[in-house]
């Protein structure tokens, strides 16, 4: 038994070291976690390949092979050869592409807006069969993406417009369950204890066995604006704990067993996005606060939230201790870990074109272009998807950064 154990712990910690044992999914695991052990990126990377799709790119690059799969708005979904940028297949859907994909053994798994779940063969981008859910629906303009599916035990799980968390056997697409909560689920869900989690827009935060039963479900605290306590983005996982974010401005930390609460941490005025974990700190990207924040893992403490100029939706992606996140002004930033310093990595062009438009020169938006649209808030965020916002959450694989812009373009960096 020793000796197995020991066998066992070399070989996991060598594919971590390697970077192998990472699933090829959304956050890179079924449990979100967005770490990666890879080559340390350079300090001010150029530009490796760029890809023009005929829509915007809110869909998150996943790497599958060497092919790096990423989904449109042009309903299309691209696998691009990873070193040359080279479309090696596309695949066109009925509707858009605002879902990450998740792959495993030779099949590739996505959400479309037209209320269909795909299975295509990964190496020629054919399809191997699809499974129709009530339809695909979208809350409000800032709800930028659909859930992305996770694999585990050949089962696929993923939420929908419709309300619904399927379950599917990932070599048929037959229905092994699926469970109704009381809003649209986008949140990508998350595997761990034999259950998975996701959030709703109800709401709610649920935990359902993998056999389809309910464990248990959370109710947000809610707040005045946001009664609902919306929960639009994934969650994480470290230890025995689940992490997520809501619209209510908290980030909570719930024990898996039971839902029991372990902390939570409150952002004045501001939804808190996505969670991602660093050893012993949580990374909290920020959508009205314009900051990213690290917590303490343990206890929700606030170690630090510079400053950035705009929402972030995205989670940030950790290559050892260094955090890679996207911004709606257009710019990809780096933050220190440890330190908390934040800085620009790279800006797309359409940013360089029209961010003074904007910002005033302490890189805050201008006043006036505040009240240009104070009666109309979701065409100023329109507005500042004209600056090539990056709404992806950024792959990291051997010292190059994969991501994709709202000025339709899918990006490599190194």
């Amino acid at each position: 038994m020793y000796k197995t154990l020991s066998i066992y712990f070399i070989i996991t910690i060598t594919s971590i070291t390697t970077g192998t044992a990472y699933a090829q999914q959304f956050c890179r695991t079924a449990d979100r976690k967005n770490f990666s052990s890879s080559k340390q990126v350079a300090d001010h990377p150029s530009v490796k390949w760029t890809f023009k799709t005929n829509g915007k790119v809110f869909s998150s690059p996943v790497l599958v092979k060497n092919m790096l799969i990423t989904g449109s708005c042009d309903s299309t979904l691209y696998a691009l050869d990873k070193t040359s940028g080279n479309l090696v297949w596309k695949f066109r859907s009925g509707g858009e592409i605002r879902s990450s994909i998740a792959a495993e053994g030779n099949k590739i798994f996505f959400m479309s807006t037209d209320g269909i779940f795909y299975a295509l063969d990964a190496g020629t981008g054919k399809r191997e069969w699809t499974f129709s859910t009530a339809g695909e629906q979208f809350y409000d303009a800032w709800d930028y993406y659909q859930s992305s599916p996770a694999i585990s035990n050949g089962v696929v799980y993923f939420g929908c417009g419709d309300s619904y968390i399927y379950a599917l056997d990932e070599h048929t697409g037959k229905l092994l369950w699926k469970y109704k909560t009381g809003g649209i689920v986008h949140a990508s869900p998350v595997i761990a204890d034999n259950a998975v989690l996701a959030g709703s827009f109800d709401g709610f935060f649920y935990c359902i066995n993998t056999d389809g039963t309910l464990r248990w479900k959370f109710n947000t605290i809610g707040e005045h604006y946001f009664p609902k306590g919306e929960v639009q983005f994934n969650a994480t996982i470290a230890d025995s704990t689940v992490f997520f974010c809501a619209r209510d401005y908290n980030v909570y930390a719930l024990k898996i067993r039971d839902g029991s609460g372990h902390w939570v941490y409150h952002q004045p005025g501001s939804w808190t996005s996505v969670p991602s974990v660093s050893e012993d700190r949580l990374i909290v990207t920020m959508s009205d606060a314009h900051n990213i924040t690290g917590l303490g893992k343990n206890y929700g403490e606030k170690l630090y939230d510079p400053f950035v100029p705009l929402n972030v939706f995205s989670s940030a992606s950790i290559n050892n201790n260094t955090a890679y996140f996207g911004c709606m002004d257009g710019v990809l930033y780096k933050l220190d870990i440890v330190t908390g310093k934040v800085s620009a990595v790279f800006q797309t062009a359409l940013s360089q074109k029209s961010h003074a438009v904007f910002f005033d020169a302490s890189r805050k938006v201008r006043e006036d272009i505040i009240a240009k649209y104070q009666e109309d808030i979701n065409s100023l965020y329109e507005a500042f998807l004209t600056m090539g916002s990056i709404l992806s959450t950024v792959w990291i694989d051997d010292g190059v950064l994969y991501f994709g812009s709202a000025d339709t373009y899918i990006y490599a960096i190194e």
